[in-house]
């Protein structure tokens, strides 16, 4: 099967959206306020970054059941990212307290990777399983008072009333699911369909560091949060006070 640089490229994007936002997020939230990240280009650039790299996770689960089908391989997987999903947990409890990362980006990636490997190479079950999360996220929207019976944790969870929590970093599975979905029926369309790559766009200087990038994504997300810390919380801190 042939590996789609656009994919790696896209997810070197993402990553680089990710850290800009970021390297003005998290100091705010260190509580160097005078530091802002409210503004409309960088909630751009974070929700560019949140839709392409999800996305992306849709696109990748599906080659990847269709390079090797054996639970094991993607169980691996799954534990690797569930590993750093903890270290995330433990990191931020340290640094943030109460609003440390519950289930962030990573813990919600693995969970849903978990899930749906098991359907996504049938189509019109993921077709049934997007339909019937979309129906919810609609009911949930218009109708909360519903989903009120679901426990609190399992709530926060899940994506319905969060009257307890809060998180510097919280990614729901609803809705954020939805777009893993809409990335299995990108993957299924590749997969089916002879794409051509122009060479303009992934044979260059450029797409090359954007590909490595995209390719390290896992990690470099884990490493830029101890980096920032280290910058604000104790690099920065010092230059303030003198």
């Amino acid at each position: 099967m042939r590996r789609y640089d656009e994919i790696d490229i896209l997810k070197g994007v993402a990553v680089i959206c990710m850290m800009v936002f970021h390297f003005y997020y998290f100091p705010n939230q260190y509580g160097f306020k005078e530091i802002k990240y409210d503004t409309v280009t960088l909630k751009t650039i974070a929700k560019v970054a949140q839709i392409i790299f999800i996305t992306c996770v849709g696109i990748n689960l599906v080659f990847a059941k269709h390079k090797n089908s054996d639970p094991k391989v993607h169980l691996q997987r799954v534990i690797k990212l569930s590993l750093y999903a903890m270290l995330m947990s433990l990191f931020t409890y340290h640094v943030f307290g109460d609003k440390y990362v519950k289930f962030g980006i990573l813990h919600f990636v693995a969970f849903s990777s978990l899930v749906l490997f098991h359907f996504v190479d049938d189509f019109n079950k993921m077709k049934i399983i997007t339909a019937t999360i979309f129906i919810i996220y609609i009911l949930n929207t218009m109708f909360p008072e519903l989903f009120r019976i679901i426990p609190q944790p399992f709530a926060f969870i899940g994506g319905f009333y969060n009257d307890r929590y809060s998180a510097v970093d919280h990614f729901p599975i609803i809705p954020w699911i939805l777009l893993i979905c809409l990335g299995t029926f990108i993957g299924h369309n590749l997969l089916q369909n002879e794409y051509k790559s122009y060479d303009v766009f992934v044979k260059n200087p450029l797409s090359d560091i954007l590909k490595n990038i995209g390719k390290k994504s896992l990690e470099i997300y884990a490493v830029h949060w101890i980096i920032l810390y280290i910058v604000y919380c104790i690099i920065y801190e010092k230059i303030r006070k003198n």
